[in-house]
């Protein structure tokens, strides 16, 4: 299946980029970071628009070796009418998984719930979390929640900080320096990660 997603992926995002750039004018900062990364990688971002996934995919390197990435999805209630149906006839859901998701198992406890991930880590994958657990709007950042910590302090896994901001129709994606989660529990772990991504999602950052 690595070998599905990266195949469709990299199909899919140059096409995203190309879509995304007709509405908003996008800026990419810190890619320097990414220069000798070592597999398997947690990309741990806030989550601002229904596109984020698309968002991090554009801003990797074509053809990085990151990618195939995964990320985990919920099945959130839109207010707007045409995502609501498609949620409802499973065609996101479906969607999804096609392009490289996998469920989130919420509320089955943080053990149950990072097994999947866990076992994409293993695998030398890479794994998109939103510690906020859903879109966040506004100009701040969410609570983060225990799910990206646990994983990171579970696997090991180097932990590379993003963070998205919109600015009317730009959109700014702050790439931070990969790090290994060194923390004695799991609150600290999440007070950590939430201070790397607060610090890129600081407007003085770019």
């Amino acid at each position: 299946m690595k070998y599905w997603y990266w195949f469709i992926q990299s199909l899919m995002w140059p096409a995203a980029w190309v879509l995304l750039r007709l509405f908003y004018r996008i800026e990419i900062h810190g890619k320097e970071h990414l220069k000798n990364i070592r597999l398997p990688v947690i990309i741990a971002s806030n989550h601002k628009t229904l596109f984020d996934s698309f968002l991090i995919g554009v801003a990797l390197p074509f053809l990085s070796p990151l990618f195939p990435i995964r990320f985990m999805t919920e099945e959130e209630r839109f207010s707007i009418p045409i995502l609501e149906f498609l949620r409802k006839i499973k065609f996101l859901k479906l969607a999804y998984i096609f392009c490289g998701g996998f469920p989130s198992r919420r509320g089955t406890g943080v053990e149950n719930a990072i097994k999947l991930p866990l076992k994409l880590l293993q695998k030398k994958e890479t794994v998109v979390m939103f510690p906020e657990g859903g879109l966040i709007r506004g100009g701040e950042l969410g609570v983060f929640y225990n799910g990206a910590a646990a994983l990171a302090l579970k696997s090991g896994a180097n932990v590379l900080p993003l963070a998205i901001r919109l600015e009317n129709h730009k959109i700014l994606l702050n790439l931070g320096e990969p790090f290994r989660l060194d923390a004695s529990n799991i609150d600290s772990g999440i007070e950590i990660i939430r201070a790397k991504v607060q610090s890129l999602f600081d407007p003085k950052m770019v």
